[in-house]
């Protein structure tokens, strides 16, 4: 052996540091041929050496090279044996092994690539034949590997996919459950309705009936507190009937079918102003330049009665009452304007906001503001079905103003309003 080589016999050459570089392993017993391939391969390679048929396999489940030059011809396990338990081992069963030999039968050959060989080399090598196949095995060994990795990769993303559209079909299921649950309980609503209108205002109207009935023609038998007990009946029947009416009145927001055609807002609210002024002679309403929404007639008219009712009746007790319809052009953008209702009422605490508009929801006393609670709730579903959006603000005795919105597509081209 040529102890001044500079690939060491069963070890690693110097381009071991290289990761980069292809690894190739060369096996083979005859000392001279290790240092020959070893120094042809060593400037482009890391090449690694054994000679013999168990180093090799010791060498390569270690660390399994990209390619192995494999002598035919060795003692103990010849190249055969050592192919053979390389193609067994699943570590190994892929890299590409190319033999090197003097045997040169068609027979031999046969095995050889039987086995599962790559390719052949004739000793005497030629190093341009050898540099070229190795450079040939170990590029396709790399487009192998390149092509296992994306062929993981798309196997993962296909998993990956699987698994989402299994949720989108679990999600779809749910929400199939969930509309096929409210529609049944849009169902149940308006059997709740109808039972509402029928069934509890019927008993209301019999006992209305009765009691007014009792006054008429037994007044002079009843007593001062008997009278008072009959009055307060007939209140509780009234109050009743009106929180039925409200009821109803929500419930018919969702059935009620959307008529969208161009509404003047300002003809609209001054009609509201028109019914509700003589109730409150001493408030101050001023209406200012509403635009003109395509929206429905009917339901707009609705919001417009709530909020500017809502406004008198919290602003009734102020010294010099006064409700504000106009647009808060300070917020308006484009085409999309911040409808506004404001008054200087008795307004409400910034934490009790969240609740005005809950059904049933109440943040002064009955004695105080007569009321259901429901108005507020109907004019936020009114909105929400134009796909707008409604909030308040309030400074107690000074100002509260309810802002709202419709969506843009339903505002029509603005023009003033005279």
């Amino acid at each position: 052996m040529n102890d001044r080589t500079h690939v060491p016999i069963d070890g690693t050459g110097t381009g071991a540091c290289d990761a980069a570089r292809a690894a190739i392993l060369i096996v083979d017993d005859a000392p001279e041929y290790l240092t020959l391939l070893g120094e042809l391969l060593d400037p482009f390679y890391d090449v690694r050496v054994a000679r013999s048929g168990a180093r090799a396999l010791a060498l390569a489940m270690a660390q399994p090279p990209d390619l192995v030059l494999l002598d035919v011809m060795m003692p103990e396990m010849d190249g055969y044996a050592v192919l053979a338990a390389l193609r067994r081992d699943p570590r190994t069963s892929d890299i590409p092994v190319i033999f090197v030999t003097g045997l040169e039968g068609a027979d031999d050959e046969h095995r050889g690539f039987a086995l599962g060989a790559t390719d052949y080399v004739v000793k005497p090598c030629n190093a341009a034949i050898v540099l070229a196949r190795v450079r040939l095995h170990v590029e396709l060994k790399h487009a192998r590997d390149r092509l296992r990795e994306q062929n993981a990769a798309l196997a993962n993303e296909v998993a990956q996919r699987t698994l989402v559209e299994d949720e989108v079909r679990s999600l779809n299921t749910k929400l199939r459950a969930r509309t096929e649950a409210l529609e049944r309980s849009v169902g149940d609503l308006g059997a709740f309705s109808y039972s509402v209108s029928h069934d509890l205002r019927a008993p209301l109207r019999t006992i209305a009936g009765f009691a007014e009935l009792l006054v008429e023609a037994e007044s002079a038998n009843l007593s001062e507190d008997g009278r008072g007990l009959v009055g307060r009946i007939l209140a509780g029947v009234r109050s009743m009937d009106r929180m039925i009416a409200d009821i109803l009145a929500y419930s018919s927001v969702e059935e009620s079918v959307l008529r969208l055609s161009p509404v003047d807002l300002r003809a609209v609210a001054l009609d509201v102003v028109r019914d509700l002024a003589p109730v409150y002679p001493a408030a101050e309403i001023v209406v200012g330049a509403l635009p003109t929404v395509v929206a429905d007639a009917a339901m707009m008219r609705q919001v417009y009665a709530n909020l500017i009712g809502n406004a008198l009746k919290f602003s009734g007790r102020a010294a010099h009452p006064r409700v504000d319809v106009d647009v808060d052009r300070d917020s308006a953008e484009g085409d999309a304007p911040v409808l506004c209702v404001s008054d200087n009422g008795v307004g409400f605490e910034t934490r009790a906001a969240h609740r005005l508009f809950g059904l049933f929801q109440r943040l002064h006393a009955q004695a105080d503001f007569p009321g259901t609670g429901v108005g507020l709730a109907i004019v936020k579903r009114l909105v929400e079905r134009h796909g707008g959006t409604i909030g308040a603000e309030s400074a107690p005795g000074v100002r509260t103003t309810f802002r709202f919105t419709l969506a843009p597509q339903t505002v029509a081209p603005r023009r003033d309003n005279k």
